[in-house]
């Protein structure tokens, strides 16, 4: 549904969905974000499988999200709204809100960054042709689309090498950029995974690989808590990186309500 040049689409949480605290993964955050993406450039008709005719390509860069320590169970309800929020000639901007259906209370909210690809020269192409199917709605989640440089370490708390499998692998056979995410995440202390949960996170992808390679990832933490994660190929080059803030997990509800919820 779009209203105001804003769309919204309801979906239904699943058990994989959700964490042991009852909160929405950042996988299903990003995956269902992405869906929603793909359903607004299908009304458009400028999808995936629309603009691969033209031998052009979707490619999501970056992503900003604020994450709220809102409990979502399983089989509930929740929607995403997204909007394009900017057109530059090589840049689509789409933000967007999460929300449980039920009260609107927020679960996450942020913005993303596209580009066109051409898939024969591999290189970036202008936003020209969508200038007149996109509706710009001037509504930004964040204090503005200008890029977050991470800061640089000289050392690293925890390395961790990763070979890409089957299923990481998306339909156009190289890393998901949601793997990226849950390769990543894989680098956290495990005293911070047991009391406290994500609360901000800023992804930029830079590089595709493919099945077989080995990935390297080095988290390090700033001096302002921030933890950087930076996933590199066989060659040291950066193919994405990550920067993650956690705040103190709220108690989690007692399973029972979980167990007596009206279905």
């Amino acid at each position: 549904m779009i209203s105001n040049g804003k769309y919204r689409h309801t979906y239904t949480s699943t058990a994989s969905d959700i964490t042991p605290l009852y909160r929405l993964t950042p996988n299903a955050m990003l995956m269902y974000f992405q869906d929603s993406f793909a359903r607004l450039m299908t009304i458009h008709n400028v999808a995936a499988f629309d603009i691969v005719k033209q031998r052009r390509m979707w490619v999501i860069t970056e992503i900003q999200m604020d994450i709220q320590p809102t409990v979502t169970f399983w089989s509930e309800d929740f929607t995403v709204e997204l909007w394009v929020s900017e057109l530059t000639s090589l840049r689509i901007y789409c933000d967007f809100r999460i929300v449980r259906k039920d009260d609107e209370h927020l679960i996450a909210s942020g913005t993303s960054q596209w580009n066109i690809l051409n898939l024969d020269t591999k290189r970036l192409e202008t936003t020209d042709f969508l200038a007149d199917k996109l509706v710009v709605v001037p509504e930004l989640m964040t204090g503005s689309h200008k890029k977050i440089r991470f800061p640089k370490t000289q050392s690293f708390d925890m390395l961790m090498e990763h070979r890409v499998t089957l299923l990481d692998l998306d339909f156009n056979f190289h890393v998901s950029n949601r793997s990226y995410v849950s390769i990543a995440l894989l680098t956290m202390p495990e005293e911070v995974l047991a009391s406290q949960s994500l609360s901000t996170l800023t992804v930029h992808w830079l590089r595709e690989t493919y099945l077989d390679e080995t990935l390297t990832c080095r988290m390090s933490r700033t001096d302002d808590g921030c933890y950087l994660h930076t996933l590199t190929d066989a060659e040291g080059a950066v193919v994405c990186e990550l920067q993650s803030r956690w705040q103190p997990q709220p108690e989690a509800p007692d399973v029972s309500e979980v167990l007596n919820r009206d279905l």
